[in-house]
């Protein structure tokens, strides 16, 4: 696994929900997933931390380069990791150096133009007091596929750095201050429009009321702009095109910072963990970071070979997080531990449609007024500690609690700037029974929430407009969510250690689910709609609503078994049936099916039953060396692309192979991925046809993005 994305596949009920861009992935749980693309991790439903941490932008290209082990932690965790970890947590906890001069040096070299070089050194500075660790890595990738107007789609450009100290100046004190720096640049995506217009099966639809035909092609009719793509999405038959030419307009405004289609995306962390030991055994921990992450992106919006739209969008997002807790002695039989914590958040967002010009401007082209930011905030403050009891020597409960208040802050230094204030509770209890040794079961129960979200952009209209707005679905803020989580399971290991399983029943209450959602208002009742974002336009983006309710239950099981000396087979599977059980004005069952309530539906996205099984051998050679040959097997349930529940991706079916050979101080790893050459789409969203409909964006289409393709390469790795 060489990313996050890959651990989604082997992670029973974690699913990776790739998009367009690094910008427009994110990852659910349990089958929890939003039911549009956010596009801003602060609501994300599944946030990683890195060494305690939370990570902010996108983490689905995180590799694994740095890290010592990865815990995926199901179910809300904002009682032990505060805020945005409303389905679950990914932490990630990196190497600490040590006392040993050692390194590792690995290349990858695959089909496509993939090519991968990283090295890894770490050792004393100042003996038995300071240590060191540098990590370096780099990739190069030209992309599974050609765009037919020229150039590749899915190229890749990856630089990553990261530097460790640990400082252990007593046996009671440490201080570890880790620095890591990422700069990535991405050509256009493997990503195209599908299912669009010309291809609907379904309908005509009633729809929630009458559209205009304005921007339609000649002829088209009303009817037909109710219809929709119904069945399985596939891949295209013949090329890919996607038009990558920048309108000569936007490049003579000089303002952008490149006219090349890519996204640059640069980030930067920086954190400190000091660890005190005192008086028996009681820890005071602190921890503090800092962290910055640009994207700067240009690319066609429509994803498709009509030259209609382009979209430039900037994103800067800045982070500094603070924690103080005390811990009591593990070995206890009453433990305990209390703590503080500040998150400080800022987001700013810049975006402009191109069409020869940047629409919002003049037209010359683009001017520094279109290209102003939107400015937001977040600012968290909790208090939260844990108290567990081993009742007896078999039975143990814990209980954890987090109080905090989250200021969400938008329109941050205007003159509308508008904020608001969640206060919240969050509990969790975790029951655990030893049957012996080996074997547990365990009962949980959770509480999560996401804080009430604000518009500002409502505050800078007119009351006339407001009256307007509030009539077509636009709120000042969504109401908070919350979810309650209930879990019961075992886990047990065989006394030899040759085969373990474990297993787990879930069910989730999701109440008050907030929806993001992007609206056309005709504010002035002139049966036209202006171009550009409001106020100065009649386009809403990213208005907060309240999308109604959701039950999810489901089963989750993995282990593995060794056969003799030789055979290790495992696997993992996960069933998660979500239902949707009431949706509030969701913007599709609306202008398709003309439904207010739509319940019954499932979330899009969430794969009801997905898996994972995986066989190796391995056997001796002479002196150290032996070889070995695994398979994995990956499997992922059919996956719906919108709330509507009408068109869908089918099950996809990976193999990989891989065989090698191994030395103390060396490996060689021949492998394919994809074995098979399974052509099933990594993913697909609802998205407006808009290269048809260029005006009010209504037309349904899928935003898909294309397979991975078979790859065969070879890894080699020296460690000394």
């Amino acid at each position: 696994m060489q990313s996050l994305a890959d651990l989604s596949k082997f992670a029973p009920g974690l699913t990776f929900n790739a998009g367009s861009s690094r910008a427009a992935s994110d990852f659910s749980i349990r089958g929890m997933s939003q039911a549009s693309a956010v596009g801003d991790n602060r609501r994300d439903l599944v946030t990683v931390f890195i060494d305690n941490v939370p990570y902010i932008g996108n983490p689905a290209g995180i590799g694994s380069e740095d890290l010592a082990r990865v815990e995926v932690i199901k179910g809300p965790q904002s009682a032990l990791f505060g805020k945005a970890t409303f389905g679950g947590a990914i932490s990630l906890i990196t190497t600490t150096p040590g006392n040993e001069l050692k390194g590792k040096v690995s290349g990858t070299v695959g089909g496509y133009g993939d090519y991968r070089l990283s090295g890894t050194i770490e050792g004393p500075i100042v003996e038995d007091k300071l240590a060191g660790r540098i990590l370096v890595d780099g990739r190069r990738f030209d992309g599974f596929y050609r765009n037919a107007f020229g150039g590749r789609l899915g190229e890749t450009d990856e630089r990553f750095v990261s530097g460790t100290l640990n400082f252990t100046p007593t046996e009671d004190i440490s201080v570890r201050l880790r620095y890591s720096n990422r700069q990535d640049e991405y050509g256009p995506a493997a990503t195209t429009l599908i299912a669009r217009s010309d291809v609907h099966n379904c309908g005509p639809f009633p729809g929630f009321q009458p559209r205009s035909l304005a921007g339609l092609p000649a002829g088209f009719t009303l009817a037909q702009s109710r219809r929709l793509y119904c069945g399985e999405l596939s891949a295209p038959s013949g090329p890919v095109g996607i038009n990558t030419n920048t309108p000569a307009a936007t490049v003579a405004g000089g303002l952008l910072p490149f006219y090349e289609h890519k996204t640059e995306l640069e980030h930067e962390l920086a954190a400190l963990t000091a660890d005190w030991t005192f008086g028996g055994g009681y820890t005071l921990t602190a921890i503090a970071s800092t962290q910055e992450q640009n994207v700067q992106q240009l690319r066609d919006f429509e994803l498709a070979p009509q030259d209609v739209y382009q979209f430039f969008y900037i994103n800067d997002q800045s982070q500094d997080s603070y924690e103080l807790r005390l811990t009591s002695p593990a070995e206890q039989r009453l433990k305990w531990m209390i703590g503080v914590a500040r998150l400080d958040n800022g987001y700013d967002v810049v975006g402009g449609f191109i069409q020869g010009r940047v629409l919002t401007s003049g037209a010359s082209g683009p001017t520094a007024a279109a290209l102003l930011p939107i400015r937001s905030a977040s600012d968290t403050d909790s208090v939260f500690a844990s108290i567990g009891y081993a009742i007896t020597d078999a039975l143990d409960i814990s209980v954890e609690a987090r109080r905090q208040t989250d200021t969400q802050v938008s329109g941050v230094g205007g003159a509308t700037e508008f904020s608001v204030d969640t206060t919240a509770t969050l509990p969790r209890v975790l029951l655990k029974y030893a049957l012996s040794d080996q074997t547990n079961i365990f009962a949980n129960y959770a509480k999560g929430n996401q804080p009430t979200q604000g518009y500002a952009t409502y505050f800078q209209l007119t009351p006339a407009q407001q009256a307007v707005a509030l009539a077509n679905g636009v709120t000042p803020l969504a109401p908070e969510a919350e979810v309650d989580n209930y879990e019961l399971g075992i886990k047990h290991r065989a006394a030899d250690g040759r085969w373990y399983i474990n297993a787990s029943l879930f069910y989730l209450e999701w109440v008050g689910r907030q929806g993001l959602r992007t609206l056309q208002i005709d504010l002035n009742g002139d049966g036209i709609i202006q171009t550009g974002s409001a106020p100065a336009g009649e386009t809403f983006n990213v208005v907060p609503f309240s999308a109604g309710d959701s039950n999810t239950k489901g089963i989750e099981i993995d282990g593995a078994y060794k056969i003799g000396e030789r055979w290790t087979l495992g696997g993992s599977a996960a069933y998660a049936d979500t239902e949707i059980t009431k949706a509030l004005n969701e913007v599709l069952p609306l202008r398709f099916f003309g439904r207010t309530d739509s319940a019954g539906f499932q979330f899009p996205g969430a794969p009801e039953l997905s898996a994972a099984a995986f066989g190796q051998y391995e056997a001796p050679l002479a002196g150290e060396r032996s070889w070995f040959v695994r398979t994995d097997v990956t499997y992922i349930g059919k996956r719906y692309d919108s709330i509507l529940n009408r068109a869908y991706v089918p099950g996809q079916v990976r193999a990989n192979l891989r065989a090698g050979l191994r030395a103390s101080s060396w490996e060689v790893t021949a492998f394919i991925e994809n074995l098979f050459d399974d052509d099933t789409l990594e993913a697909s969203r609802f998205q407006s046809d808009s290269a048809t409909d260029p005006f009010f964006f209504q037309l349904a289409s899928s935003e898909a993005v294309l397979a991975n393709k078979r790859q065969v390469g070879v890894t080699a790795t020296y460690r000394f």
